[in-house]
């Protein structure tokens, strides 16, 4: 086996780890039987546009890497979906019917229009660096709710760790095969995935590090019940208050 075909399948396996990573959420609301507004239906869908823009571009190449690869995503992207809108139906069945058609339109439109209407294979490639840039803008958007809340839990390191460790597979297999389209796009990607990770780890390390919170200790050796609750009841110092306005504050008190 060459080494074009191993890093071609080593992609395949990565990206697919990235897919089922997407599906988590879904399987968490399954089991807890909670509603579909916390899962990433929006990068969801643009996974499932540029999947079946890629599976495109490589039957166009006759490259068989890419067209497995990207049919796997088309398929589990697909499957979640269908699962979000089986399910929303109960709820909203217009709104739930009319996304369903906007799918079917949408994907057939998509495939006459690389296939039959633009014939240029290279031209196809740059429609996919597009789809594969919109792609990675939803999980940047993300990253408002980081700053909003200041919880770095927003941007899944699962998630981002296998879409960047995919997206260097595949810009690898790019090099290999002299693709410029592959290696252009998957570059952007994990350029972007850095970026999330950066900004995932800077917020892990400046909220929710213990060595950033400062512990205020409050001691009583009293036994008296009513200056129990007066140390309980009583107000930070001003100097504490200042502190906590810089990061969090923790308080202990300890009444013997």
């Amino acid at each position: 086996m060459e080494f074009i075909e191993v890093v071609g399948y080593a992609a395949i396996g990565l990206s697919t780890c990235f897919y089922i990573c997407l599906s988590i959420p879904f399987f968490h609301v399954l089991r807890c039987k909670q509603n579909f507004e916390f899962t990433p239906i929006g990068l969801i869908n643009t996974v499932y546009v540029d999947c079946v823009a890629w599976y495109i571009y490589g039957s166009k190449l006759s490259c068989d890497e890419i067209m497995l690869g990207h049919k796997i995503g088309a398929c589990c992207s697909l499957l979640l979906i269908i699962i979000y809108l089986g399910f929303e139906l109960k709820k909203y069945l217009i709104d739930t019917i009319l996304n369903a058609l906007i799918l079917i339109l949408g994907t057939l439109v998509l495939h006459k229009g690389l296939t039959v209407v633009i014939e240029d294979s290279n031209i196809v490639g740059k429609i996919c660096i597009g789809t594969k840039l919109i792609t990675f803008c939803i999980p940047l958007l993300e990253m408002s709710r980081v700053f909003k809340d200041k919880n770095y839990k927003h941007i899944s390191l699962n998630n981002t760790l296998f879409c960047l460790a995919a997206s260097l597979a595949w810009g690898i297999f790019g090099k290999c095969a002299n693709d410029m389209n592959a290696m252009c796009a998957n570059g952007l990607a994990v350029i972007l995935c850095l970026v999330q990770l950066c900004v995932r780890f800077n917020y892990k390390r400046k909220y929710a590090n213990p060595g950033e919170i400062t512990t205020i200790g409050i001691e009583s050796t009293s036994n008296d019940e009513s200056k129990k609750e007066e140390i309980s009841d009583m107000n930070i110092d001003e100097e504490s208050q200042e502190k906590g306005k810089e990061k969090p504050v923790r308080i202990v008190t300890k009444i013997n």
